[in-house]
């Protein structure tokens, strides 16, 4: 897997945008493609632009607006069925917390200092259920970054950033993706045509994995071992096939 893609579509008006400059169209699209029928005075309510990035492969991004009155369970339903789900695996948000640190004789100001920017992690099951039930509008602001985990096995890792808010109408709901990236151009690491399937197999100890259809006949590891590559960076993980389904 070799060539980042630096582009991707915009769901509202179609064009091909490039990476850096799609939070800037977004800005503009959004605006030009809002819900005409405005919402009674003192009735507005908020969404957020987010932005979700494969944290080991950023060539796999979404951009998407998240009304403040969704919960964490329904922004996890739907990174699910865009990019991941393939045998119900469990999953989880997690925001940075500052530790209480412990002052140790001996230490000076810079390595106290040091220790207080440390950012720890909860994990516990019993928050990260109240989490999901929680409204995303309870925790969120611009400019937070946060990350998703999904599937502590095999984990698929997200990092996502709070990028902006703006009024919206109560009616609302639905989270909507505005811009995703355009399928990376994955080579057959035998004759460099476009490839379509990968042998885990074999990515998981860096040999050639990536194939067209005329070079996987025969693999060495079967055929049977063979996955499709589909637009997502579960690709080769795990059960994962796709579809890709978008809200």
């Amino acid at each position: 897997m070799n060539t980042i893609v630096s582009s991707g579509k915009c769901r509202l008006c179609g064009r091909l945008i490039g990476k850096a400059q799609m939070t800037k169209h977004l800005k503009t699209c959004v605006s030009n493609h809002a819900i005409a029928a405005p919402a009674k005075q003192g009735k507005r309510t908020r969404s957020f632009h987010i932005i979700v990035t494969a944290t080991y492969d950023p060539r796999y991004w979404l951009h998407m607006e998240v009304p403040a009155k969704v919960t964490f369970a329904r922004l996890d339903r739907v990174l699910r069925d865009i990019w991941l789900e393939c045998c119900g695996h469990l999953s989880a948000f997690s925001f940075p917390q500052e530790r209480s640190p412990r002052i140790s004789s001996g230490e000076d100001l810079s390595q106290i200092l040091a220790r207080l920017m440390t950012l720890d992690y909860d994990d516990d099951i019993e928050e990260q259920g109240r989490l999901m039930r929680a409204r995303v509008g309870s925790r969120l602001v611009p400019g937070m970054k946060f990350e998703y985990e999904y599937d502590f096995g095999t984990t698929t890792n997200l990092s996502l950033r709070v990028v902006d808010e703006w009024p919206t109408s109560p009616s609302n709901a639905k989270i909507r993706l505005l811009a995703r990236n355009e399928p990376p151009d994955i080579r057959c690491a035998l004759c460099g045509k476009p490839a379509t399937n990968i042998c885990p197999d074999c990515e998981s100890t860096d040999q050639d994995c990536t194939f067209c259809d005329a070079c996987a006949v025969g693999h060495r590891c079967g055929e049977e071992m063979l996955m499709p590559i589909v637009n997502s960076p579960r690709t080769g993980v795990c059960g994962y096939c796709g579809p890709s389904v978008e809200p």
